[in-house]
């Protein structure tokens, strides 16, 4: 009966971590092709000992953690032989009991560990200074799992728990050894999270302060005003108070309403400069957003930490060093006079997400053909490398910025773009999800983005997957659709839509999965809980093929699959989604009304809105079809009253414009 618990509960993924996926895998392939033999005895005590063909003696003391076993071997530190000796005794543990079926792994809660086991792994002082760490505050999002998970907003850490009851076996991407501070700032938190909660976002220390409420109450009235007069009819005064308005945030630390007035000032800006990339559709959003954070800092239910609706110190801008970035991928969005593309990279060292971002305006003539995606993604993204380059290499930089919400500037910074062999087994979590069952509690507990940190990769993941299966092209949603499997057996739905100017990615993306379903590795991009499960809207995708690796980026690939093209073409080429095709519709209206303003609205607009209240009942949005009607009417009374009440007309147009920003929001993919 095999007493080391610990040593069997360490999974390939735990060893990795705790050594490197190059270590485990040589261990591994040595034990699988016999390269040496090993005797494994493990005493009375728990003391386990392995004398290797090759010369070499292990032993783990009873006790004691693998990272303290002793290898007669000269390298230092956790060698491959010890690694070895591990996945030879449990290899050797799995014969012994190869008649009993094996108990599932089920979720644990690290704040089962008591005090007194924590306090054995501290200097007195030092645990002093931790809780009082943890009385200040932080705020951390937690995942009770097979391997449960905290990540820290404030310091921005992730430490996962490797073994359960066991604070050694733990691995967090601070520079500190395990157990390292954040241990026990983690087990305190889940001792807080609701017992019947697996997953949750919360935050310790003293209240928030109060609601700045005159600061507040300013910012909805300015709003109402911009409804009176709209981006067209507001005075140039209207630019200087956002910008005022922006500063008195931040100096009231409400980081996140600050930067969406920044953006609204920006969109200001390219209107008045006939600049081709304004998006009408952009401020409604942006109104919807703000005004949503901003009715939830002053109720504050407690629901969720005013941290996270409000912003913390750490969402500021960071001025960058040596840096190396791996790339995963890079994605496309249909704006209404362009096109936004997205390369999305994580920081092989701190595992945070970030993201290169530029639009393209289309060209104004409808006599010329819109430029196609793939040859969008040609232009350059940094130092003269491209956006499909940046997708599928490794970018080293010296220098540029990182800003608030994680967008990188590489700027004139000393940047060269390298290939990658796609190892994307050691990225780092929570990016990298190895069990899906992780991944939807954690989804679970997340808000709307509306109310979550602004930044841009936020709902971003790069999923291990085994393979495809149920590969087709939907005519009814146009899109390529599949279901991929976890190595435990899970499912996660992939969703691409076909686009004109998206076609080849489309067919190539098709074609290669119906040839080679069982060759997919992983799939990287957004992920969202739907009522079908786990969705992913893919931007790269990573094949083995022969020993060796590829990638496809299906939003900006520019070879055709030929096998799938028949598909692609025979499909109905307008079948629509009724609801998300009338939520566009409405985000489109707004945006064309706080362009206009109420105060230049015409017959032809109340028209408009009437006809969208009569479509919000049509497709069953019967709670926005309330806040539409008395907007529609309002607009209809306009032609008959000569003292029309616009402020009247604002606060229905706004309070349309936060449902229609919390619709977005909940059917997201």
């Amino acid at each position: 009966m095999s007493l080391r618990s610990d040593l069997l509960a360490l999974s390939l993924d735990d060893l990795a971590a705790l050594t490197n996926r190059g270590t485990v895998k040589r261990a591994q392939r040595e034990i699988e092709a016999k390269e040496c033999t090993g005797e494994i005895v493990e005493s009375p005590e728990g003391d386990v000992t392995a004398k290797w063909s090759d010369g070499v003696e292990c032993r783990i003391a009873a006790g004691a953690v693998l990272a303290d076993g002793r290898c007669s071997c000269a390298a230092a530190g956790l060698c491959r032989h010890l690694i070895r000796s591990v996945l030879a005794y449990q290899q050797q543990a799995a014969q012994q009991t190869a008649d009993q079926p094996a108990a599932p792994a089920e979720p644990w809660d690290p704040g089962s560990i008591t005090d007194e086991e924590l306090a054995k792994h501290y200097r007195p002082a030092a645990f002093t200074k931790i809780r009082e760490e943890f009385q200040k505050g932080i705020l951390v999002e937690l995942v009770r799992s097979t391997k449960p998970s905290a990540r820290f907003h404030l310091q921005a850490s992730l430490i996962r728990f490797l073994v359960q009851g066991d604070v050694r076996y733990t691995h967090c991407d601070c520079a500190e050894p395990a157990p390292c501070r954040h241990v026990p700032l983690a087990v305190w938190a889940f001792r807080r999270l609701e017992p019947q909660r697996n997953a949750g976002i919360l935050a310790t220390g003293e209240k928030t302060p109060a609601a700045p409420l005159d600061l507040l109450n300013e910012l909805e009235t300015a709003v109402l005003d911009f409804c009176e007069h709209g981006v067209s009819g507001v005075a140039s005064a209207w630019t200087s108070r956002l910008a005022r308005l922006e500063v008195a945030c931040r100096q009231a630390d409400l980081i996140w309403p600050a930067t969406i007035l920044a953006e609204l000032g920006e969109q200001q800006k390219r209107y008045a400069e006939h600049d081709a990339l304004f998006a009408p559709e952009r401020i409604a959003e942006l109104i919807g957003e703000l005004l949503i954070r901003l009715d939830a800092i002053r109720r504050d239910t407690g629901a969720l930490p005013q941290l996270l609706i409000r912003g913390t110190s750490a969402d500021r801008p960071v001025s960058l060093g040596s840096a190396r970035f791996i790339g995963l991928g890079c994605g496309a969005r249909l704006l209404k006079r362009g096109v936004e593309l997205t390369a999305y990279l994580q920081d092989s060292d701190s595992g945070s997400m970030v993201a290169v971002r530029k639009e393209f305006a289309d060209n104004p003539d409808p006599a010329k053909t819109p430029r196609a995606f793939g040859e969008l993604a040609q232009a350059s993204a940094a130092k003269g490398s491209s956006f499909a380059m940046l997708g599928t290499g490794q970018l080293l930089i010296r220098g540029g910025k990182r800003t608030a919400s994680f967008q990188l500037i590489p700027g004139r910074s000393d940047a060269s773009v390298q290939p990658q062999a796609f190892a994307w087994e050691s990225l780092r979590p929570p990016v990298l999800i190895e069990e899906l069952a992780e991944l939807e509690a954690r989804l679970s507990a997340l808000p709307p983005a509306s109310l979550r940190p602004r930044r841009v990769a936020e709902d971003f993941h790069v999923c291990a997957v085994t393979g495809a299966e149920g590969v087709h092209f939907d005519a009814a949603t146009q899109t390529v659709r599949a279901t991929l499997l976890d190595r435990h057996g899970q499912r996660l739905l992939l969703a691409h839509p076909y686009s004109s100017r998206g076609a080849a990615g489309s067919e190539a993306l098709l074609a290669r999965l119906l040839m080679q379903p069982g060759d997919l590795r992983f799939v990287s991009g957004p992920v969202q809980r739907g009522v079908l499960g786990l969705m992913i809207q893919p931007v790269c995708l990573i094949w083995q093929d022969s020993g060796k690796r590829t990638a496809l980026q299906p939003w900006i690939e520019q070879r055709s699959g030929s096998s799938a093209a028949d598909h692609l073409l025979s499909a109905p080429a307008h079948l629509t989604e009724p609801l998300r095709d009338y939520l566009i519709h409405l985000q489109n209206s707004l945006g064309e009304l706080f362009v206009l303003g109420l105060q230049r609205s015409d017959p032809l607009v109340a028209r408009r809105w009437q006809e969208l209240w009569r479509q919000s009942e049509a497709v069953g949005l019967t709670r926005l079809a309330k806040r539409i009607a008395p907007l529609a009417e309002s607009l209809e009374q306009k032609r008959h009253t000569l003292r029309w009440d616009t402020r009247a007309a604002g606060q229905h147009l706004l309070q349309t414009a936060v449902l229609a920003r919390m619709a977005q929001d909940l059917t997201a993919g």
